[in-house]
C-alpha cells in the first residue's frame, strides 16, 4: 500500500496515513504556517470534551473552535461553526450506543464538508467497518499518545485517511466477503469498466501490480494505467483509499 506509518512508542500497533497524489512536505508546512486547522470536539460528554480540547489547544497549528458533550447539540453546531476536521467519541453519555456514526451520517447527509476524526477504545472492534462506510476520515485509538492525534488531524484535513494497520485489515476482509464491486454513480451509472472492476478486489487482497498483472494476463504498465483511471473516477489517491471507497459502494448498494 502507497503509506507512510505512524508508531507510537506506547503502543505496538502502526498507524497509517494515505498519500495525496502531488503532495509534499514542504507544502504541508507552507500550508501549516498560513492558516491553523479549525477544531470542534464532540467526544461523548462535556468534560471529555473539554480536557481534549485543551490539550489540543496547546497544538500550535489547531484552532479549537468549541467543545461539546451533548449529542444534540453537536450536530447543529458543526453544520453551523463548519470547522476543517470535527474529533468525535464513538458513543454519547445522552444517547445510544455508536451514536457517533449517526452523527457522521448526518452530517455526510447535510454536505458538510468538516472531515471527521472517530475516537474509538483499544478493544472495540465491531464499529471499525460501519465507520468508515459511514463517512469517517480516520479512526484513532484512546491507547494513542496524544501527539499522534495531532498529527492525525493534520493528515485528514490534507485529504488523507488514517487507521492503525489492524482496523485497515478488517475493512480489507470485510471487502473480500463483499459482493462484486461496480462503482456508480448518484443516476445508478457505473463509472468503471468491467476490467477496473475486476482489479478492486485484487487490489483489496493486497496484490501488488506485478501480480495482479501476471493474474489477468496483462502488462504490469496496463494496471498502472488502470489503477490511475480508477483513482480519477472515483476522486481518490491511493489503495487504502480505493480499500474504503468499495467497502462504502458496497453498503450503499446492500
Amino acid at each position: 500500500m502507497s503509506t507512510h506509518a505512524e508508531s507510537s512508542a506506547s503502543s505496538s500497533n502502526n498507524y497509517f496515513a494515505t498519500s495525496p497524489q502531488g503532495s509534499t512536505v514542504n507544502d504541508g508546512a507552507r500550508c501549516a504556517r498560513e492558516q491553523k486547522i479549525s477544531v470542534v470536539v464532540c467526544d461523548g460528554s462535556y468534560m471529555n470534551s473539554e480536557l481534549l480540547a485543551r490539550a489540543l489547544s496547546r497544538i500550535k497549528t489547531l484552532a479549537i473552535l468549541k467543545c461539546i458533550g451533548n449529542f444534540d447539540d453537536a450536530l447543529s453546531t458543526i453544520i453551523d461553526l463548519q470547522p476543517d476536521v470535527a474529533v468525535l467519541g464513538l458513543h454519547f453519555g445522552n444517547a445510544p450506543p455508536y451514536k457517533g456514526l449517526d452523527l457522521v451520517r448526518r452530517l455526510l447527509a447535510a454536505s458538510a464538508k468538516t472531515r471527521c476524526v472517530l475516537l474509538m477504545d483499544e478493544g472495540e472492534r465491531e464499529g471499525v467497518v460501519e465507520a468508515f462506510r459511514a463517512g469517517v476520515r480516520a479512526i484513532f485509538r484512546r491507547s494513542a499518545p496524544m501527539h499522534l492525534l495531532a498529527r492525525c488531524i493534520v493528515a485528514v484535513h490534507k485529504g488523507q485517511v488514517w487507521a492503525r494497520s489492524a482496523d485497515l485489515l478488517d475493512v480489507i476482509n470485510a471487502l473480500q466477503t463483499a459482493m462484486p464491486f461496480r462503482g456508480v454513480n448518484s443516476r445508478g451509472e457505473e463509472l468503471l469498466t468491467k476490467r477496473e472492476q475486476e482489479l478492486v478486489p485484487l487490489v483489496a487482497s493486497g496484490l501488488t501490480n506485478r501480480e495482479i498483472s501476471t493474474r489477468l494476463g496483462v502488462s504490469e504498465h496496463t494496471i498502472k494505467n488502470h489503477l490511475f483511471r480508477i483513482y480519477e473516477k472515483l476522486g481518490i489517491s491511493s489503495r487504502v483509499e480505493l480499500i474504503l471507497y468499495a467497502v462504502s459502494e458496497r453498503d450503499r448498494s446492500l
